[in-house]
């Protein structure tokens, strides 16, 4: 489900939204995802859910998760290392490596590249939290390999404009 598809019903407890509502005009300076969240009342949804999550987890077994996430990270590694104009950060090897997956866009700001990947394909990136800043992400079992082909297609597109 895509966040703009979202209508806010509950304003948060963000004065700017409290404000807004109260004045029925909708808020200005505030992330969409903070204005779809009921201030002060926690996410029950997501926290009901966790049982059959983990139930979900013991099902599929560490074994086949892990080896599903190596086998998506590998495809991405392999993909992006395709790209000219992109550095993978991450190494090769899965003795080094596992879910995460970093790299940089040759004269881009990593947070820009995050941005417009999320502006131009909905894929969700992020930024190492680090020093040195790259771009970083995560494929794991609720990805498909239809979901890597699809970032390595929005990178390059990126990489190329």
């Amino acid at each position: 489900m895509r966040v703009a598809a979202i209508t806010p019903t509950i304003p948060t407890f963000d004065p700017r939204a409290i404000v807004a509502w109260i004045q029925s005009r909708k808020p200005s300076g505030l992330p969409r995802a903070l204005a779809t969240t009921p201030g002060g009342f926690h996410s029950f949804e997501h926290r009901w859910a966790l049982r059959e999550a983990f139930d979900f987890r013991r099902q599929i077994g560490r074994e086949r998760a892990a080896a599903r996430t190596h086998e998506l990270a590998q495809r991405l590694k392999a993909g992006l290392q395709d790209v000219k104009g992109v550095r993978l950060i991450t190494p090769q090897s899965q003795a080094l490596s596992a879910g995460l997956v970093c790299f940089e866009v040759a004269n881009r700001d990593p947070a820009a590249v995050v941005d417009r990947l999320y502006d131009r394909a909905r894929v969700v990136a992020s930024v190492t939290p680090y020093a040195a800043r790259y771009v970083r992400l995560g494929p794991s079992i609720l990805n498909s390999t239809g979901d890597v082909d699809r970032v390595l297609h929005a990178i390059r597109a990126l990489v190329f404009t």
